[in-house]
């Protein structure tokens, strides 16, 4: 089917792009040597120095998060207003800016970087590149647009000819408790908007199995994804990835350090396991719980979960997912007793009234696709416009590992709450 599921196969488009991490070591005089320069130009002479310096603003997004926490800091308000209104670009990916603030930059550049690509393909319509890059770009901002009950802050944009981005459902710079959920194979931000969707679904279920009230969930997308095929079997996305989650984590402890430290968990899916699994294998970022769904599996370099710096590792597969062990022709299954994850039920408990997980891809219902009026459904259509009712049946018995009410989503709740008021459910 053509409607818009995350999966491992079906109605993404796959994307050979690969990001090339930029690993810049900024030393702390440098960062403020920089940061002060900005804040003394004019917002027409920083505008023009960011056009003939763009490697400054990867540079500072790449800096160490304690420099630029620091930085922040010690800056006056009007220092930090200058900031804000001459280099949003910077200001957005500044690891030590309230996150709010960064919701704000971020918002004023993709709107700037809409209206560019939007006049680019006016001139040049027949051009697939910039096509692709603002169909992203509206996804991202349909991701954090609307009236919702919780409110959405877009906390990184990376302006690449696919754009990468990183959403928060919930208040990072107040929650107790936060997740970050990492997409595998095949995710891209085109999508973003149904991959935040599931991100508030498990903000949701952590609410209902008794997380603190100020939580938050990471919709994030900051890496390159691999696309379907013999990609997902290789390492080189998860290596580029890996230091891009950690680096974001230890900026939002730099940002919150002078608060109590909240508790962080990593929720991978696919090769999104793979990935973050590097990622806190090299470095102890401090985390609560780490649970892998449908992992493509794990590096063989990484011997157990005890080599992850988790206090709790968890993994999770559906009977029905015939996918997830393709990933694993060269890598370990962390549901194996020789690793040791504690495995989480995710087929269903009917006694429950939880829905078990039907396949691979992590989330297939949102208002979108649950809705036959929607363009979602116009491949599905007869000459009189009807929707094929076999197909919209078969969406209906059809469940992701985050779509709300399946015992997989639930389970994952449990999990990243340290003090949940609900067991896990068991069969």
């Amino acid at each position: 089917m053509r409607r818009r599921i995350l999966a491992i196969v079906g109605g993404i488009v796959a994307l050979a792009i690969v990001a090339t991490v930029i690993v810049v070591q900024i030393r702390a005089n440098d960062v403020q040597t920089r940061l002060d320069y900005i804040t003394s130009l004019s917002p027409e002479d920083a505008k023009k120095y960011l056009e003939e310096h763009p490697e400054m603003i990867a540079e500072m997004a790449n800096a160490e998060s304690a420099h630029t926490a620091r930085w922040w800091r010690l800056a006056t308000p009007a220092e930090r207003k200058t900031l804000i209104a001459t280099a949003p670009e910077i200001t957005g990916a500044l690891d030590g800016v309230p996150y709010g603030i960064r919701d704000y930059a971020n918002r004023k550049v993709l709107d700037t970087l809409i209206a560019r690509k939007t006049e680019q393909l006016k001139t040049d319509p027949d051009n697939g590149q910039t096509r692709q890059t603002l169909e992203a770009l509206k996804a991202i901002k349909i991701a954090i647009n609307g009236k919702r009950e919780v409110k959405r802050f877009l906390i990184l944009l990376v302006d690449e000819e696919l754009p990468l981005a990183a959403v928060a459902v919930g208040n990072l710079d107040s929650a107790e408790q936060v997740t970050f959920s990492v997409p595998g194979m095949g995710t891209y931000t085109n999508d973003m908007s149904l991959w935040t969707q599931s991100a508030e679904n498990l903000y949701v279920a952590q609410g209902q199995v008794g997380a603190p009230e100020k939580r938050a969930v990471v919709a994030w997308l900051n890496y390159r994804t691999p696309p379907p095929g013999i990609d997902a079997t290789l390492g080189a996305y998860a290596t580029r990835g890996a230091p891009r989650l950690a680096a974001d984590i230890r900026g939002l402890y730099a940002t919150r350090q002078d608060d109590p430290v909240p508790t962080v968990s990593v929720v991978g899916h696919s090769y999104g396991t793979t990935m973050a699994a590097n990622a806190i294998a090299d470095t102890d970022l401090r985390l609560f719980a780490f649970v892998m769904l449908g992992s493509a599996g794990i590096e063989d370099r990484i011997a157990n979960a005890a080599a992850l710096h988790a206090e709790r590792v968890y993994a999770g597969e559906a009977l029905a997912d015939q996918e997830a062990q393709w990933g694993r022709i060269s890598r370990t299954d962390p549901r194996s007793a020789s690793f040791g994850a504690k495995v989480i039920q995710v087929d269903g408990n009917p006694d429950q009234g939880l829905i078990g997980v039907t396949g691979h891809a992590p989330i297939i219902h949102s208002q979108w696709n649950d809705d036959p009026n929607s363009a979602a459904w116009q491949a599905y259509r007869d000459a009189e416009g009807n929707v094929d009712p076999d197909a919209f049946r078969t969406h209906f018995q059809t469940w992701g590992y985050l779509d709300a009410g399946t015992e997989s989503l639930y389970n994952t709740a449990v999990a990243t709450t340290r003090n949940p008021t609900a067991p896990f459910s068991r069969r």
